[in-house]
């Protein structure tokens, strides 16, 4: 086995590189002895992350493949033992070129690549992982934007009062904080409604355009037990009783064969992108017709006029917009469908739960996970345990001599 280069400007120059090289070849053989690039070790990597116990999700899998496209077109031709921490940083550049402001998107892609790099270090097919020689690329922190309480409880009563067969599936994502591939996996095998909880047994994942029905995202997800409230029972017998309306009126070709809790009419399984997309639909229908219940009988009378007149509204549904009690206050945020999961987590910590039950409730893998991203909201809650607590105490009023007398001490 030989090693060859040329170009040094020493002898001493060409001396270490011989050392290194020879280093090389001591520590990952296979690795010098064969010319594989980059994008070789990937195609191994991710056919062995597809196969084995290890395998990934198939979504997850979907995902890492469509990101390693992105370090293909990058650094793809770089041979894999001459990768350094030099060539991650001409790889953040051409993210930076590509791709500019998806801070996310780099940090996924570099995510990506540490795993495959430090498998082939552990495989030893590098004599060194470059990933440890850099600061890691990390997605910036966003603040949350989810519904408030209140807001929602105005959004989802106005749906249900317009017969939304989507309003019952987000009453049950935000009072059971499931994610929306579990609640397009959700069975009625799954549900108890006389004792009043589910069993999160499987979910639905959406790979392309074809959907996979398999085990919930974390190991901890999997076969946990929610409880259900009054309320969130009262929807799904509601959702039930829809359901025999449904078979009844599509006969034979009704399609609900796995018994799915929540469908469309026809009783086919709903896709999950179906749930990303209704709900910031259902938030502008809503804004759309709270703008319009808002408008003035005198200022906006000129507007109300040709509504009524108009093909898309017409007299009889301007006024009932108009009479809608639901349709009040500031317009709802723009928001995910996910939002509804963490609108569940700050309910439960709000009325004095703790970040056990969010773990237990949610299905993270660990408590870490639920500290990480709702941690902020225990620290508040804890702030307002501390005020109530010292209101309780007896205390003189604070004068302004005595306010005095401590300045000057």
């Amino acid at each position: 086995m030989q090693a060859t280069a040329s170009g040094f400007t020493s002898r001493s120059a060409a001396l270490r590189a011989r050392a290194e090289a020879v280093d090389t070849l001591r520590r990952a053989p296979s690795a010098a002895r064969r010319g594989d690039t980059l994008s070789d070790w990937l195609d191994s990597w991710l056919a062995r992350r597809s196969e084995r116990s290890n395998a990934l999700r198939p979504a997850t899998l979907a995902e890492y493949r469509r990101l390693s496209l992105v370090i293909r077109d990058a650094i793809g031709g770089e041979r894999l033992r001459d990768v350094t921490a030099d060539t991650l940083d001409d790889l953040e550049r051409h993210l930076h070129k590509t791709l500019p402001g998806k801070a996310t998107t780099h940090a996924r892609v570099f995510a990506v690549l540490q795993s495959a790099v430090r498998d082939a270090f552990r495989r030893g097919m590098i004599a060194d992982d470059p990933t440890r020689r850099r600061d890691a690329v990390r997605a910036p922190k966003t603040r949350r934007t989810m519904l408030q309480p209140e807001q929602f409880a105005r959004l989802v009563d106005w749906m249900t009062d317009r017969g939304d067969r989507m309003a019952p599936v987000f009453w049950a994502a935000a009072a059971t904080g499931l994610r929306r591939g579990e609640l397009a996996g959700l069975r009625w095998i799954d549900v108890d409604l006389t004792v009043g909880r589910l069993v999160v047994a499987q979910q639905a994942v959406q790979v392309g355009r074809e959907v996979i029905v398999g085990a919930p995202k974390t190991a901890a997800g999997e076969g946990r037990v929610v409880m259900l409230d009054e309320r969130t029972v009262d929807t799904l017998r509601g959702v039930q009783a829809q359901q025999a309306r449904d078979a009844r009126a599509w006969g034979s070709d009704y399609r609900n064969d796995a018994a799915l809790v929540f469908t469309n009419e026809d009783g086919s399984p709903l896709i999950p992108e179906q749930l990303t997309r209704a709900l910031p639909r259902a938030i502008r229908r809503f804004n759309d017709e709270l703008r319009v219940a808002q408008l003035s009988a005198e200022t906006d009378a000129a507007e109300l006029a040709r509504l009524a007149r108009s093909h898309g509204m017409g007299a009889r549904r301007l006024a009932l917009i108009r009479a809608d009690a639901h349709l009040t206050g500031k317009p709802l945020p723009a928001v995910t469908f996910h939002s509804l999961r963490h609108l569940h987590a700050s309910i439960l910590l709000a009325s004095g739960r703790g970040l056990q039950a969010v773990q237990r409730r949610l299905g993270h893998s660990s408590i870490t996970v639920s500290s990480d991203l709702y941690g902020h909201l225990v620290e508040s809650a804890a702030r307002a345990d501390a005020e109530a607590a010292t209101a309780l105490i007896p205390s003189r009023p604070r004068t302004v001599e005595t306010t005095r007398s401590q300045d000057v001490s």
